[in-house]
């Protein structure tokens, strides 16, 4: 829907009115604040759980970033996409699973993912890139969490595969036995020179028998604005990168006895995208990208897309606690399914003119994938005299398929379908592990853990290619199952040393893996990889001052990775296969604070520090395209340097009404682009650094009602988020920020 000039003159109105009254607010509090001498000023006490068991922040010997889910949906940032730049050392080199990374550990490309996805203690989406079925990054609505958690370095003893880099955990709303509660909330948001979107959720807590059963649910639906316009002939249209999402969440707790819970839970989402948000550039005689888009500004020029993606999550949670040892199981049924249909004429150049029609013919292709995992964990967990332990046995079984079509297409009607493929896959884990906590004395800890994981893989497929495409594709063909198999122990010892109740130093040293796996069954490439390692180096200091008004946490890590898995391109095909490169290495500072220097004044600064770079040559392959790489050379979608700052003044306005002002600035330095094909002539390039500055206000009335108000992008900066090229073999696309956005929310708490 296009916004008209009376409607957006309306909306700003309404914006510069709520800024000026919350900035007369903010300066008249900073003036109270100062008098106050700092009375009442404390920093929120933060509870995680991403190391299975609920504890304070500052008591955890890794690095962790606790999101809360309430600011995400006030601020209407609800895409990683909008806010990985407030994350230290969170990398992003486009939407899929594969394509986020911590500390700088990646390779570009569709690879194993590096990091890992859970929703609770749930591992969520596919261990591998065959299984794609959680290719999109599922973005789950902030309306269902509590927070997120990021906890960084590899998490391979409590986790297992994929999460070399760390992993992002999203925790759900847990039912209440005890108080009636709900919000509902509805708000817009309006992009520069694009159309208007809007967003409602709603949430509920039911006590339905006090102390012993509730239930949760909450639900939203989200159109995520446009602002690209599209000059294809015969799909032209004004804002078509449109997106509709919408789902709900809901948990059943019930307590038959006060000593055993039982939590059943569901959760769905599902998207309905039009059109990416990337944009073609032009490029230099080098063929380097200048970032000059080849069709003007927010302009794109594209046959028909659209992408569909659905997430599905059941799980049953039991904890019983018996005689001082907790007994916990985890079970769940997960599914993801994504359909992408886009115009892929600047990959597949080739086709055309194969086909008697250069500078005639666009070309589509139709993926769709699906992955249907299930999952089963139990844990058993105690303490013993000066010994915190526990131990536990894992399993998962994947099933996933991947079918995809290329079609041609002249003046906008069907002339051949050069392509037809399926390639069904199947993945099996087991694995035990344990992990303890000794206490040596009172200020000094010890702690430890190991876990062994062994997997099964098997990959199929069978191709159908019309006779004329058999020159770039080859004959049709049905491929011999190719079967894998590995195994891996991954360890973690973490020496801790308490200087204070609320201060500490430690020493993390831990590993991490990706599963190998079958390969494309392309010429003189192997028929499987093999997986790949890290081990992690890290000392950190983390606490808080005993006011409470300023927290800390530091680390330095020095991350050694093996046997690195690649993702190539065929030139001649475009088909991709993976390889095991050598070795790379990321080293880095993280650094997180929080300070409120007095009551209502909060600030919040995160700083990255890291250097992520090859230590070995890339292979080449006889007979085969490779990926050229040399010793020194730094990591794809790596920036050296990396910095986030949050501001937010409250302030009273009257004894009932409330006001708040705030800033976010973010700085994302240069990040260099993949490795490219040794076939082509191309060059790596950097993504130039960029600042990106959000404002924020609103008003809270009787602790109930809540007006929140937001710019983001307030500069209006063409930052560059991310750029592909397929390892140089295709014209350029990128990522630029979303332009200028302001928008509103109400919400009322019950």
């Amino acid at each position: 829907m296009k916004v008209t000039f009376g409607h957006r003159a309306f909306l700003w109105g309404m914006t510069a009115g709520l800024y000026s009254v919350g900035s007369l607010g903010a300066d008249a509090a900073s003036s109270a604040g100062a008098d106050s001498g700092g009375n009442g000023a404390s920093l929120e006490e933060i509870i995680v759980t991403a190391q299975k068991r609920a504890e304070r922040l500052v008591d955890v010997p890794a690095v962790i970033n606790a999101v809360n889910a309430s600011d995400l949906a006030d601020q209407n940032v609800e895409k990683i996409f909008d806010y990985y730049s407030r994350i230290p050392g969170l990398s992003f080199n486009g939407n899929k699973t594969y394509s986020l990374s911590l500390r700088g550990i990646t390779t570009g490309g569709a690879t194993n993912p590096t990091l890992a996805i859970l929703v609770d203690d749930i591992q969520f989406g596919s261990s591998t890139a065959a299984g794609l079925g959680n290719s999109v990054f599922p973005d789950f609505d902030p309306g269902m969490l509590e927070r997120i958690e990021v906890l960084h370095g590899p998490q391979g003893t409590l986790y297992g595969a994929s999460s070399l880099g760390g992993l992002i955990k999203y925790v759900t709303r847990e039912p209440d036995t005890e108080k009636f509660s709900g919000r509902v909330e509805a708000g817009f948001e309006s992009v520069k020179g694009g159309d208007l979107g809007w967003t409602t959720r709603g949430s509920v807590n039911i006590p339905l028998l006090t102390d012993k059963i509730a239930l949760t649910a909450s639900g939203f639906t989200r159109w995520d604005p446009g602002w690209l316009d599209n000059v294809a002939t015969g799909v032209q249209g004004e804002d078509v990168n449109r997106t509709h999402t919408y789902g709900y969440h809901t948990a059943l707790l019930v307590k038959p006895m006060d000593d055993l819970a039982i939590t059943l839970s569901a959760l769905q989402q599902k998207r309905h995208g039009y059109f990416a948000n990337s944009v073609q550039v032009d490029t230099d005689d080098n063929g380097t990208p200048n970032y000059v888009p080849t069709f003007g500004e927010n302009t794109i020029k594209l046959g028909r897309t659209s992408d569909i993606g659905t997430q599905q999550l059941y799980s049953a949670r039991i904890v019983w606690d018996v005689g001082g040892i907790q007994l916990t199981s985890l079970t769940s049924w997960g599914k993801s399914q994504g359909t992408n249909f886009q115009d892929v004429s600047s990959v597949f150049t080739f086709l055309p003119p194969i086909y008697g029609i250069p500078g005639q013919g666009t070309v589509f292709i139709d993926d769709a994938a699906d992955t249907r995992k299930i999952t089963q964990e139990f844990r058993v967990s105690g303490k013993w005299d000066q010994l915190d332990w526990r131990g536990g046995l894992y399993y998962t079984r994947e099933y996933g398929s991947v079918d995809q079509s290329l079609t041609l297409f002249k003046s906008g009607s069907l002339f051949a379908t050069p392509y037809i493929g399926s390639i069904p896959d199947y993945y099996k884990e087991r694995a035990a592990f344990a992990d303890a906590t000794y206490h040596l004395t009172s200020d000094w800890d010890l702690q430890a853990g190991v876990r062994y994981a062994k997997n099964d893989q098997i990959i199929g497929g069978n191709t159908v290619v019309d006779g004329t495409a058999q020159v770039a594709f080859g004959p049709s063909n049905v491929t011999p199952n190719v079967v894998s198999s590995d195994n891996s122990t991954t360890w973690e010892v973490s020496p801790i040393y308490h200087i204070s109740k609320d201060v500490m130093a430690y020493g993390r040293v831990a590993t991490g893996y990706r599963p190998g796996g079958p390969n494309s069954n392309l010429p003189n490439v192997p028929l499987s990889f093999a997986p790949d390692k890290v081990i992690d180096y890290e000392i950190g200091f983390k606490g808080i001052v005993p006011d409470h008004t300023f927290s800390w946490d530091a680390a330095l890590f020095q991350i050694n990775w093996n046997h690195v898995q690649l993702q190539d391109t065929d030139a001649a095909t475009e088909f991709t296969y993976t390889t095991n490169g050598g070795r790379a290495r990321s080293r880095g500072l993280e650094l997180a604070v929080g300070w409120k220097p007095y009551k209502g004044l909060n600030i919040a600064a995160t700083t990255t520090f890291m250097d992520a770079v090859l230590t070995e040559d890339l292979p080449i392959l006889p007979g085969a395209d490779g990926l050229s790489g040399r010793s020194g050379d730094r990591l794809p979608a790596s920036a050296r340097f990396s910095s986030n700052l949050d501001i937010q003044q409250d302030f009273p306005l009257t004894e009932s009404l409330m006001g708040y002002v705030g800033a976010n600035w973010s700085y994302i330095g240069a990040r260099p682009s993949e490795f490219v094909n040794t076939s082509t002539d191309a060059s790596r390039f950097d993504w130039p650094s960029y600042n990106l500055l959000d404002l924020r206000t609103g008003l809270t009335f009787q602790d109930t009602w809540h007006l929140n108000v937001f710019v983001r992008n307030i500069t209006d900066k063409a930052g560059v988020v991310q750029a592909n090229n397929r390892n140089g073999t295709s014209v350029p696309l990128v990522n630029f920020l979303q332009p200028r956005t302001i928008g509103m929310s109400v919400a009322k708490d019950f």
